[in-house]
């Protein structure tokens, strides 16, 4: 009985954090009322009040999991991959797909971050950014510590990571069929390997 309690709690947390998201998507944060939350979810407000203190907090609530989903990725690929290369790939293989599962709350992202805040509580988008890209860097010079990579600009290096996994995320959200999937993405990334791969530095003065 208590574990088919804490399951129908779960389910009711669920629910509203998706209907939630799907009319913040569609009418924005500010026109969205908890009273259409509720309605939408078939729960009533102290139900809602149960699980979040407020509108805000069930905003927060999506898009903290949301990154920190993608916090997370760094920590698995580290653990599968004994490859520097091979991380650089799953890693930007997983984030391509998260984003592609979770179109609608990534739309939303993208919508508040770039253009106007529609009301909406603050959250750091651009520390998460910096963070994503210092995990780059890092992995980066790991792979120049152990030979996989020529030594450069380590910072150059990690913004063409994410400079080619931002474009393939951004036609994951666009209104027609994406150009890029996986695959493409793969090559994409094997352009930019050849550049820093260990065999392609140049000898002083060429």
């Amino acid at each position: 009985m208590m574990k088919q309690q804490k399951k129908k709690t779960i389910d009711v947390k669920e629910q509203l954090l998706c209907s939630a998201l799907e009319l913040f998507t569609r009418k924005g944060y500010t026109a969205t009322s908890v009273r259409e939350i509720v309605s939408l979810a078939g729960v009533t407000k102290p139900a809602l009040y149960y699980h979040f203190k407020n509108k805000e907090e069930i905003y927060l609530n999506l898009i903290g999991r949301f990154f920190a989903k993608i916090e997370s990725l760094f920590v698995d690929v580290a653990k599968t991959q004994p490859s520097i290369k091979d991380q650089l790939f799953d890693l930007c293989d997983r984030v391509l797909l998260l984003f592609a599962e979770n179109k609608d709350l990534a739309r939303l992202i993208h919508a508040i971050y770039y253009g106007p805040p529609q009301g909406a509580p603050f959250f750091d988008f651009k520390s998460y950014h910096i963070n994503i890209l210092r995990h780059i860097r890092r992995i980066i010079r790991c792979g120049m510590l152990n030979g996989e990579f020529r030594n450069g600009n380590a910072d150059d290096m990690a913004w063409a990571f994410l400079g080619a996994g931002q474009v393939a995320v951004e036609e994951q959200l666009s209104a027609g069929k994406a150009r890029i999937d996986r695959e493409k993405l793969r090559r994409i990334l094997n352009v930019i390997f050849v550049g820093i791969a260990v065999e392609n530095s140049l000898p002083k003065g060429k």
